[in-house]
């Protein structure tokens, strides 16, 4: 296990001369914004280039810009813009928007953030989500130690390799500083993995005990993971970690701890499956999909959040016409093209369909049974083992049909961006065009192979 361990380690750890250069830019345009005439206050360095608990490569340059708690949001959004803008002229910069909007541009290189935030003095003072960010950054760096950092970057790799990792509504998983607050909780990295292995729906973690188990599990019941955010203790910060990527967590801790490896952190590339077996596959199953373009300008952090609402739903009205789900997911190259997959039992339903109503001698509610099914009785009514019976036509037999005509509803009720995705490109794809779009799509080939595998790669 050390052996490994380290072996890891020598690949994730930015060098020294790494590390001294990522400092230096982030200095420079900190550098900068202090000496600029503005309404800001202060200037700081947050994420996990601030803790030196980042990996080799991730280069992330993130700078909150603070501002007085007075200052009103409009002259807020206004400020932070202008300083942002001022800042990174020269590189291209866009506006990405999360609660309010900041920038973003590649700097010689790196990715920088220059974010907007109000300067309070506690969290009872918050203005917006990102006001706790300065909280967070000084916690950490009080609390974690030099040690902590190698076991730091070992869980961020590992939670990577699973696939578990990323705040993006995209991944459903856990964040960095979730990462980085495991590692207080349990010091090792190999400690913590034997906690996971351990835990259960609704594992609670409370670094500061402001509650007992029994109540948190009241404030969060559909959570898996409850960690209590240290600065915020009414704020859960794995509240975005589905089910399924809990138990993934789970299995893949017990996996390793069975049988180290170096695949559970650098998992190797899906082998795409050629054009025969993508299918065969195919004609094996009852799968359909719901095609979409990817609306312009909208940044994915944002996007993903709309498809998986907008995933969820559609399986919703799928079993409400009695199509039974087996699996569904989402799939974006965040460029050109959305893809929503349902697996389905049947593709196609029987026409008509029997319903079975009050008992025979039961007038009164077999008035109300009839009437509540005017107009689409085809057979009936009867009496069949003691109740009235009636034969109906279904509104919708065949799946394609019933997304076709639900794709044109939810564009008219949906968040514009997905009503721009639909208007600008809706398709149904069957297995014939579900084929057509792998062979054009080389992410959607790597996606639609680890689907129809179904196996998790670090169980291979």
């Amino acid at each position: 296990m050390d052996k490994l361990l380290q072996k890891v380690l020598a690949k994730i750890t930015p060098s020294a001369l790494e590390y001294a250069s990522e400092i230096a830019l982030a200095d420079k345009l900190i550098g900068k914004i202090k000496s600029m005439e503005g309404r800001h206050v202060d200037c700081l360095l947050a994420g996990s280039l601030a803790r030196n608990t980042h990996l080799k490569g991730d280069r992330d340059i993130d700078i909150f810009v603070l501002f007085p708690k007075h200052l009103s949001r409009e002259e807020f959004v206004k400020e932070g813009l202008r300083i942002g803008k001022k800042v990174l002229k020269g590189y291209k910069w866009f506006e990405a928007y999360s609660e309010h909007p900041y920038l973003r541009a590649n700097v010689e290189g790196y990715d920088v953030e220059i974010v907007p935030s109000y300067k309070i003095e506690h969290t009872g003072e918050l203005k917006s989500a990102v006001d706790r960010t300065a909280f967070h950054t000084k916690y950490l760096l009080k609390n974690l130690n030099e040690g902590h950092r190698s076991e730091v970057r070992l869980l961020r790799q590992f939670m990577k390799g699973i696939g578990c990792y990323g705040a993006d509504l995209k991944f459903a998983s856990v964040p960095g500083y979730v990462i980085e607050l495991l590692i207080l909780e349990y010091g090792e990295f190999e400690d913590c993995l034997k906690a996971i292995a351990e835990w259960h729906f609704g594992k609670v973690i409370d670094l500061e005990g402001y509650w007992n188990e029994k109540d948190v599990r009241k404030m969060f019941p559909a959570s898996a993971l409850i960690i209590i955010d240290p600065i915020d203790k009414g704020r859960n910060v794995a509240a975005a970690l589905s089910r399924e990527q809990f138990e993934r967590m789970v299995l893949a801790a017990n996996a390793f701890l069975e049988k180290p490896a170096e695949k559970f952190f650098f998992p190797e590339l899906v082998k795409c499956w050629g054009i025969g077996k993508i299918r065969q596959m195919l004609s094996k199953k009852e799968i359909i999909a719901l095609q979409l373009a990817y609306p312009k300008n909208v940044l994915p952090d944002i996007m993903w959040g709309e498809l998986r609402r907008l995933e969820r739903k559609i399986s919703v009205q799928l079993k409400q016409y009695e199509f039974d789900v087996v699996r569904s997911d989402s799939w974006s190259d965040e460029k050109k093209t959305i893809a929503l997959i349902y697996e389905l039992k049947e593709l196609a339903l029987p026409k008509t369909m029997g319903r079975i109503g009050p008992f025979a001698e039961d007038l009164e509610n077999q008035k109300r049974f009839i009437a509540a099914h005017k107009g689409r009785i085809i057979s009936g009514p009867r009496i069949e083992k003691g109740r009235w019976v009636i034969e109906t036509r279904r509104e919708f037999a065949d799946v394609k049909k019933l997304l076709c005509v639900n794709a044109k509803e939810l564009a008219k009720k949906e968040k514009k961006d997905i009503k721009r995705a639909i208007k600008s490109g809706c398709r149904v794809l069957d297995a014939k065009g579900i084929s057509a779009l792998y062979g054009k799509n080389a992410e959607f080939r790597r996606f639609l192979t680890r689907y129809l595998k179904g196996k998790e790669e670090f169980m291979e």
